[in-house]
């Protein structure tokens, strides 16, 4: 297996080939030298083909995941529910919002009752300053401890009015007030203003709607609008609500509104986002009362706003944490270093959840690292994966050598792809026929890998992503009206799904190149929008009106 490391002067051949990097959330760039020849047309290089082990794959070896199965049980907590990694589709929140994997399924459920699976799941090692403020709050009488100004967290709604519905303003804006008023789309005001009806909006795809609501139910905690800076109390709750709102802010695209509303939970170290900070309302209980996830969606943020140092920095503190807490662990003490015992099963249970959580985080850093082109770094945490006990060895090997394909290294690619598909006997399955797809791509022969994710298409002929990729290479190979039609077809034979961003930019950039009068069939698009999507991101409205 080949972890080579390329000199600093190596040119990479091909760039942005991972997914869920930079500003543009699941949209690939091609070739940097293509993008500025063919104006922008962007691949998908990812795929998964095994359900159990893309469970803890990082991003960049997977574009779209499954959407998760319905909960047997219509009261699960929807919050926990979006930290969750399966990709979304009309259920779209979980992976699409960028955020992490499995482990919230097993451990952050808020329906499981229990002091054992709440220290779990909610244990921290809170700064030594904090740790003394949460000394003086758990040992002071009632009503005498007076915490300092800038010790508290002091959130607010930042967004002075409530968000409209984009995709019903460029309708009636460009085909028509008539075309808008048929237009059926859920609203803040058409459910229950509460958790129940916010997960209704997000399983609808209204996102906009969804985060209006969020900014009435934070008014409920003294959070809402004209609220920040003002000191409020905190719950379990309300921090669910501000990772809901803030998670769907990033899956919108309004990046600088979600870093500017989360800038007052900075790291969510300060003392009132522990439940210490609240002896009369929580007891004797500990840990912190954010969950994982949105721990690791705070340090992720910078990354969408074009600061990716900044995350990885972030992202290296929460990983230090997580893996002080597993050698707390594994010296039979507690988490936060309490050297109270563990039974063999708890240790057993908090020794998975952590190291799954610490996977997680490695996943977030190679994304990250990959955003700014530290191609050494995320190889190296790549390496780091693979050599774990139970890592998914085919899907990390695949990741690895599209790293190599980013970095122009082609040889050392086809190492991790051939070992890749000896692990899995010599099968050939979706991944592998879309590795060699991209090994065919980087170096040109553009006929070739069409055929071989035509082939992949076949095992998956719902797979939009490599229908998708067969646009690409068309286009590349010369065949600019049979790409077209290849996309074309693919939103017609399954339109909820292939409505999706990086098909439409690399449709509506297609009928750019074919003619200066596509402004017709980019409205066609705009009204297939209208019909199957509640919402779409303003990036791709405005490439469909001009």
């Amino acid at each position: 297996m080949i972890f080579k490391k390329m000199s600093q002067d190596t040119v990479p051949s091909l760039s942005q080939y991972f997914g869920a990097t930079g500003n543009k959330e699941d949209q690939i760039d091609f070739s940097q030298d293509l993008i500025e020849a063919k104006s922008q047309i962007s691949t998908h290089s990812n795929v998964e083909d095994n359900k159990k082990s893309n469970k803890i794959e990082p991003e960049v070896c997977r574009i779209f995941s499954e959407t998760p199965s319905q909960s047997k049980d219509p009261t699960e907590a929807f919050f926990d529910l979006i930290g969750s990694s399966n990709h979304i589709t009309h259920n779209k929140v979980i992976s699409d919002l960028g955020l992490p994997s499995t482990e919230e399924t097993y451990s952050s459920s808020r329906l499981v009752v229990g002091n054992e699976t709440d220290r779990r799941r909610d244990a921290w090692i809170p700064s030594e300053n904090t740790r003394q403020c949460l000394i003086a709050a758990a040992t002071a009488s009632p009503g005498t401890y007076f915490p300092q100004r800038e010790t508290l967290t002091m959130p607010g709604v930042l967004l002075e009015e409530e968000l409209e519905d984009a995709v019903g303003q460029a309708v009636s804006m460009c085909l028509g007030e008539a075309e808008a008023a048929q237009r059926r789309v859920l609203s803040a005001n058409d459910v229950t203003q509460d958790e129940r009806g916010l997960r209704e909006l997000v399983q609808a795809g209204a996102y906009r709607a969804a985060i209006n609501l969020t900014s009435r139910l934070l008014t409920i905690y003294g959070q809402g609008r004209g609220r920040a800076g003002q000191p409020s109390k905190h719950s379990p709750h309300s921090l669910q609500l501000w990772f809901t709102r803030i998670a769907l802010l990033v899956k919108t695209k309004a990046f600088n509104i979600a870093s500017a509303e989360a800038e007052p939970f900075g790291n969510v170290d300060k003392p009132d986002m522990y439940f210490q900070f609240y002896p009369e309302m929580y007891g004797g209980r500990l840990g912190s009362m954010a969950s994982f996830s949105f721990r690791l969606l705070l340090a992720e943020l910078p990354m969408h706003c074009g600061k990716a140092k900044e995350s990885i920095t972030r992202l290296f503190k929460v990983l230090a944490t997580v893996r002080q807490i597993i050698s707390n662990l594994k010296r039979g003490h507690c988490e936060d270093g309490n050297p109270m015992e563990l039974t063999d099963s708890d240790k057993r249970d908090s020794l998975r959840l952590w190291n799954g959580r610490e996977v997680r985080v490695m996943h977030s850093i190679i994304n990250s690292s990959l955003a700014v082109k530290e191609y050494e770094l995320a190889m190296d945490l790549l390496g780091q994966l693979c050599e774990r006990d139970g890592a998914p060895r085919p899907a990390l090997l695949s990741a690895l050598g599209r790293l190599h394909l980013q970095m122009g290294n082609i040889p050392g690619a086809e190492v991790c792809f051939k070992e890749a598909a000896e692990i899995k006997g010599g099968h050939k399955g979706v991944r592998e026929l879309v590795d060699k797809g991209l090994l065919s791509i980087a170096q040109s022969a553009f006929d070739e890998a069409y055929l071989c994710f035509q082939e992949a298409s076949v095992l998956e002929p719902s797979n939009v992503m490599i229908l998708n990729n067969m646009g690409v290479c068309l286009l590349y190979g010369g065949h600019l009206k049979e790409a077209i039609q290849a996309l074309e077809t693919a939103i017609a034979s399954n339109p909820v799904h292939a409505l999706n961003e990086s098909l439409l930019l690399n449709l509506c950039t297609l009928y750019d190149m074919e003619s200066s009068k596509g402004r017709m069939k980019k409205f066609a698009l705009l009204r297939q929008i209208s019909r199957y999507q509640a919402d779409a991101p303003t990036m791709i409205l405005e490439k469909l009106y001009g």
